[in-house]
């Protein structure tokens, strides 16, 4: 009888996982919570806004080059 029970268990233990592996694994479970819940938490941005950020970024870049270039013409200059 104990090795029954042994089995048992054992086929518990292999099937949970890949139970869970196969629900997770699923495209209609995948739509329905992590595609949901992406949306949630990243909503789409507008052109406008992504236009902004890729203008801002590039303003502080070559604000940043353009002190880069003044310090190494000071240091140039003061040899």
């Amino acid at each position: 009888m104990g090795w029954i029970l042994e089995v048992a268990k054992m086929c518990l233990y292999i099937s949970f996982p890949v139970g869970i592996f196969h629900y997770v694994n699923q495209p209609a479970y995948f739509d329905k919570h992590v595609i949901k819940a992406k949306k949630e938490h990243y909503p789409p941005q507008s052109k406008k806004a992504t236009e902004e950020m890729e203008n801002f970024i590039r303003d502080f870049n070559a604000n940043i080059e353009k002190e880069r270039l003044e310090a190494m013409e000071r240091q140039y200059a003061s040899r």
